[in-house]
């Protein structure tokens, strides 16, 4: 008689807490550049249409520079080595900005520090999805500790800027992407060597878009970012403008906040319950509903409380994009696929949305972005239906998603989590 095989201890989910450190300090730096660089562009003598221009910059610079990272990171076979890089780069600019640069010394300084942030948010999304394989719907339980740094971020700036002035944000800025960088290279681990792939291009990542729907989701999911720049990019300056101060712009950004920390708690169980394509759709629709409602605010107070639909927005089109495109591409793309579709629409969106809400606020004042922002959202919400959401299109993503399946089983099982 033969005694029974002894099967193999199922193995132990990898934990969020290293990626969520990561997170924790890369969007402490992110909090004080989306509430308070237009304050301070504005507080070294910049005209709004100006502003717009150097809110696109860092965007502008991303749409080369965040793929590049993303494909140093898949030949390396580790995203540690060039998130290191791209964060001291990316502090030594913050602590120059804090000196306050004139024109046309500031473009340039923008610009160099651009360089290194643009990697890096898809290099630990790529990494923190391949840790938690196969369950990339705790993506969102790692993000979570990003938001709430941002959240804290912004209200203890806010408090604070009156006495020390903006300048002192942009030293906390610098020492979070320093310490956010050492975190990541201590932290984040080496991918499995088999999935090191020497002659990834940059042809290899604009390849993705001939992948069934992919092309058309790219358009729609950047025009929903161009929509929520245009309404955002000048937020904290409407808050001044409707009367508000630097604590109310602090809190404002912390609304958006404590809605996406509990949108990616949760995300998992969303998730199961509704199609990701759909809930991405309805991103894009809630960008819609927050641009009417701003349009409509005519106080601080009012207008802060809408803020809180940006926390949907953001947490369905970001969390839902990169549990999306983990589905549709080769683990061996993953790192340049999430720089695409994640870095790169959202940076072109910055860049069109940013220099439009300067050009129309110039013109029509801070109000009068809201309706353009309401308009580009709809049809980014069509399209995004359109390409991904719509039956046939499900279909033809299901195909496309087993012939990636039946590619990965020839690769090392992602279902075995990294040890990291």
């Amino acid at each position: 008689m033969t005694s029974a095989q002894p099967q193999p201890a199922p193995s132990r989910p990898a934990s969020v807490v290293p990626s969520g450190i990561v997170y924790a300090f890369q969007f402490t730096a992110v909090a004080v550049w989306v509430a308070y660089a237009t304050l301070y562009f504005q507080s070294l003598g910049v005209s709004l249409a100006t502003i717009g221009l150097l809110a696109s910059i860092p965007s502008a610079v991303a749409i080369v520079a965040a793929p590049l990272w993303g494909i140093v990171a898949d030949r390396l076979g580790d995203v540690r080595p060039p998130y290191l890089a791209g964060s001291l780069w990316a502090a030594t600019f913050g602590l120059i900005l804090a000196t306050g640069p004139t024109m046309p010394w500031l473009v340039l300084v923008v610009g160099l520090l651009a360089v290194g942030t643009s990697g890096l948010t898809p290099l630990v999304d790529a990494r923190t999805i391949q840790r938690l394989w196969p369950d990339r719907s705790r993506y969102g339980r790692a993000r979570v500790f990003g938001s709430i740094s941002f959240m804290i971020t912004t209200v203890a700036i806010g408090a604070v800027v009156p006495t020390f002035g903006l300048a002192s944000a942009f030293l906390v800025y610098a020492a979070a992407l320093a310490v956010g960088g050492l975190s990541a290279a201590l932290l984040l681990g080496r991918a499995e060597r088999g999935l090191k792939v020497a002659g990834i291009g940059p042809l290899a990542g604009i390849g993705l878009l001939r992948l069934p729907g992919l092309g058309l989701f790219f358009v729609g999911s950047t025009l929903g970012w161009v929509a929520s720049s245009i309404a955002i990019t000048l937020l904290s300056l409407r808050v001044i403008d409707l009367g508000g101060d630097t604590s109310l712009v602090g809190i404002s950004w912390a609304v958006n906040a404590a809605v996406e920390i509990p949108l990616m708690i949760l995300f998992p169980r969303i998730a199961n319950r509704f199609r990701v394509e759909w809930l991405i759709v309805g991103g894009i629709a809630f960008v819609v509903l927050r641009s009417l409602l701003w349009w409509l605010a005519s106080t601080p107070a009012t207008f802060i409380a809408v803020t809180a639909l940006s926390g949907f927005s953001f947490t369905l089109m970001l969390v839902g994009t990169t549990s999306y495109i983990a589905t549709r591409v080769p683990a061996t793309l993953r790192a340049t696929a999430q720089a695409l579709f994640t870095s790169t629409t959202y940076a072109i969106g910055q860049i069109l949305g940013a220099i439009i809400a300067g050009q129309v606020a110039q013109v029509a004042g801070l109000g009068g972005v809201y309706p353009v922002s309401a308009a580009i959202a709809l049809v980014g919400a069509l399209l995004a239906w359109w390409s991904i959401a719509r039956p046939h299109a499900t279909a033809a993503a299901g195909v496309s998603a087993a012939a990636v399946a039946r590619r990965d089983t020839h690769e090392p099982s992602p279902a075995r989590p990294d040890p990291a």
